[in-house]
């Protein structure tokens, strides 16, 4: 047993460390293997064509654009105003253009459209009740919530200690705080947007985008665009810029409902795929839409933020504070331009070249392992030859493994 262990140990290390290997050419007058080597040939061959250098653009450059939009966002919608509290609600109606819902009025490759609002007029510093909304009910008692210096649960204050009448309800006591009075909710009126008229809402991107690489500078506004068309999706708005806010929101799948309510954040997504070996002219974007959060959503619902407009009047500081909810559009470029480069033509058919072996893989798989001939063929495409200088510890283990 320690012999025969020791003798494949040699034997190994002989063939593996001590052994140079290299090719054989060996001619197998064999039709049906030459055919089957032709026809893998052919096919690796056609995928290198037609894949590799046709299909992909293998023989092109490629650069990822860059760029930015500009927005303009039109359209007049009629809104309800709620002037709610815990009790009461009286609705009047009102009208809202362009510079009353699209807050703020520039940003960087992204829109906001304002699709409630809920406003409180006339703040001041001061000590008032908490709103009814907030829930501080108190009875003037230790277990009351209203813990002086602590400041209120939505901080709008700070609770002043007291339990007072609510300014909505005399019959009720609320906590007293010391901050902006009214507070938000006990006194405010709520916006709505009249949701069809939000869709009718248009959007123009005006997109102006760069491949360095190539020195093209490229616009989705050509001198022939027309800009009465409304886009689609279809191959005959291909190349219109102006988009209804309605048929974006038709692309998404959500509860329009609870969008509109609450907001949510919207990603209109520009594909700049440019072929620059034909006319740049032809280069047109692609448009798709996705609803990357929505008003619904179990976890922080929906998209809002507050803001304030101060003022002075009679020596006393004022304010109208309004808390906003809308859909935020956000504009992403993305694509690729080719261009025809030699150097990426060979490097595309050099790395096909590669898969040729798997032809003579296969081939010699079927000679070696199932065909009938398969002991002749392994004598035919192995031996060994020894050469002059072998060194003797090489012979020693040669001898040694045939014996």
């Amino acid at each position: 047993m320690p012999g025969s262990v020791q003798n494949a140990l040699h034997s190994f290390f002989f063939d593996v460390v001590l052994t140079y290997s290299t090719v054989k050419l060996v001619k197998v007058p064999h039709t049906y293997i030459a055919i089957i080597h032709r026809i893998l040939q052919l096919i690796i061959f056609a995928y290198i064509i037609g894949y590799i250098v046709l299909w992909k653009k293998g023989y092109q450059q490629i650069q990822e654009p860059h760029g930015t939009s500009i927005i303009k966002v039109k359209g007049i919608a009629k809104v309800t105003g709620n002037n709610s509290t815990f009790y009461t609600s009286d609705e009047t109606k009102y009208v809202w253009d362009t510079p009353e819902y699209e807050i703020p009025p520039i940003e960087n490759n992204a829109f906001f459209i304002a699709t409630r609002q809920t406003v409180t007029y006339g703040q001041t510093r001061g000590l008032c009740p908490t709103a009814l909304a907030d829930k501080l009910f108190c009875n003037g008692t230790a277990t009351d919530p209203c813990k002086k210096g602590q400041p209120t649960p939505n901080t709008f204050g700070y609770f002043t200690g007291k339990c007072v009448e609510s300014e909505e309800n005399a019959t009720m006591k609320v906590c007293q705080m010391d901050g902006w009075c009214p507070e938000e909710l006990s006194s405010s009126i709520d916006y709505t947007m009249d949701r069809q008229d939000l869709e009718n809402f248009t959007v123009f991107l005006k997109t102006m985008v760069t491949f360095t690489l190539f020195k093209k500078n490229l616009r989705n506004i050509q001198e022939n665009t027309n800009f009465s068309c409304r886009f689609d999706g279809t191959v005959h708005t291909a190349d219109c810029p102006i988009i209804r806010v309605g048929y974006i929101l038709d692309q998404l799948t959500t509860n329009r409902t609870a969008l509109l309510y609450d907001g949510g954040l919207i990603e209109i997504r520009q594909d700049w795929t440019c072929n620059f070996d034909r006319s740049p002219k032809k280069c047109v974007p692609t448009y798709e839409f996705s609803l990357l959060q929505s008003g619904d959503d179990k976890l922080s619902p929906g998209i809002n933020y507050r803001f304030v407009q101060k003022y002075r009047v009679n020596e006393t500081n004022y304010r109208t504070l309004s808390k906003v909810y809308g859909l935020r559009f956000v504009i992403s470029i993305t694509g690729k331009g080719g261009q025809f480069n030699i150097v990426n033509l060979f490097i595309a058919i050099g790395s096909g070249i590669g898969f040729m072996v798997i032809a003579g893989i296969v081939c010699d798989a079927i000679l070696m392992y199932i065909h009938k001939s398969r002991e002749k063929y392994r004598r035919g495409k192995f031996s060994v030859c020894e050469v002059d200088g072998t060194d003797s510890a090489t012979a020693q283990i040669l001898k040694h493994s045939e014996a």
